[in-house]
């Protein structure tokens, strides 16, 4: 079987990225997989051929005004594949994989959908793009195959919008991650660089924008005891006002912006926290909370969308006030508690094992192929 496997951008220290990557090399094992990006800037599997929708090799504007003259000559060659796999690609990408089924009535559209964020929780300028590629999006699943998943959440999101009579089927395959990669880490490097020792280290991953409400996670330190710091991994257009936000709470002593970390060094942040905490409006996954569970950490996560799904009963789930959240945090020195959550962990993380996940990906593939 022929695979176009079509995306935006594969990059490195990017959970969506790395676990497409996982999938490619899945794929590859027992098919001929290429690979369609405006941008790769990692190591992909070598049995993974490799293409550009453009020579400009970025995801801008320009990159895609460009790709948008090129719909046409794009379709005739993914014509050629047996199964076009549409990860979140863009716009004129889209177009060019539907256009792509005029030269092959038989061509197989599978889609992979990993969520995108509802415009309410963007800036205003985010907004018109984000609808437009989310409108089309969604038309582009309501004529596909198959649809894929990562959350109840997001079919349950979605479901409404691609009815209609010949619907296709939409199925979840969770993210999977590399466990081995989160076991049995050294953490001394990052507790003596940011002065960890004796505190209760609440740690949150993840990009700093307003979806992430990183601001009621440092406003709730106030209310906390003196013990409680919180480690902030990630960057963003938010990061001056969070930092300024701290100084004018008179927490800036208890509040590390670590900034963005590499893939080797996310682990030893894991280990050594004692909670990975958000406040997230939205996630259609959040891998995070599967990274803290890896590293034996339980997650303490606001009842919305995917989260309390993904968590399980491997950590806490507050009704998203302030108040139980403060309550839920404060439990976690209950060592009973403690106890009864470590249990839950070490086996909910199982079904997120890349290698168990990367197998019924494959299975999943095939079967909608008829293979």
């Amino acid at each position: 079987m022929k695979i176009a496997f079509l995306t935006i951008r594969i990059t490195k220290h990017d959970a969506i990225s790395n676990y497409a990557i996982d999938m490619l090399e899945r794929l590859s094992e027992r098919h001929h997989v290429d690979l369609y990006t405006f941008i790769t800037q990692t190591e992909i599997p070598s049995k993974v051929g490799q293409y550009n929708y453009t020579h400009i090799k970025d995801h801008n504007i320009k990159s895609v005004l460009l790709a948008m003259t090129k719909i046409y000559p794009l379709a005739q060659k993914l014509g050629k594949y047996d199964l076009l796999i549409l990860y979140s690609p863009d716009i004129p990408v889209l177009f060019s994989a539907h256009l792509a089924r005029f030269f092959n009535p038989d061509l197989k559209l599978i889609w992979d959908f990993q969520g995108i964020t509802p415009v309410r929780y963007m800036y205003f300028k985010d907004k018109v793009l984000t609808f437009a590629r989310r409108f089309v999006s969604l038309k582009s699943m309501k004529t596909s195959d198959l649809i894929l998943v990562r959350s109840e959440s997001v079919k349950n999101e979605i479901k409404p919008y691609i009815k209609g009579r010949k619907s296709p089927d939409i199925q979840v395959t969770p993210l999977g991650i590399h466990l081995d990669r989160f076991k049995n880490i050294d953490a001394e490097e990052i507790r003596k660089k940011h002065n960890l020792y004796g505190r209760f280290v609440l740690l949150y991953v993840g990009r700093l924008v307003p979806s992430k409400q990183v601001d009621f996670l440092i406003k709730a330190l106030p209310s906390l005891s003196e013990d409680f710091i919180l480690v902030i991994v990630g960057g963003g257009i938010e990061k001056e006002n969070l930092e300024n936000l701290a100084v004018s709470l008179n927490v800036r002593d208890r509040v590390i912006f670590a900034g963005r970390v590499s893939d080797e060094d996310l682990p030893k942040y894991y280990a050594s926290s004692n909670a990975f905490v958000t406040a997230s409006l939205h996630e259609g996954f959040c891998v995070p909370i599967v990274e803290s569970l890896a590293s034996g950490k339980l997650a303490v996560v606001p009842d919305r969308t995917s989260m309390p799904e993904v968590v399980a009963n491997g950590g806490l789930v507050y009704d998203g006030s302030m108040e139980d959240f403060l309550s839920k945090l404060e439990s976690l020195k209950d060592q009973a508690v403690l106890d009864k959550i470590n249990i839950n962990v070490s086996q909910i993380i199982k079904k997120y094992d890349v290698l168990k996940v990367s197998e019924a990906y494959l299975k999943t593939i095939e079967k909608a192929m008829g293979e």
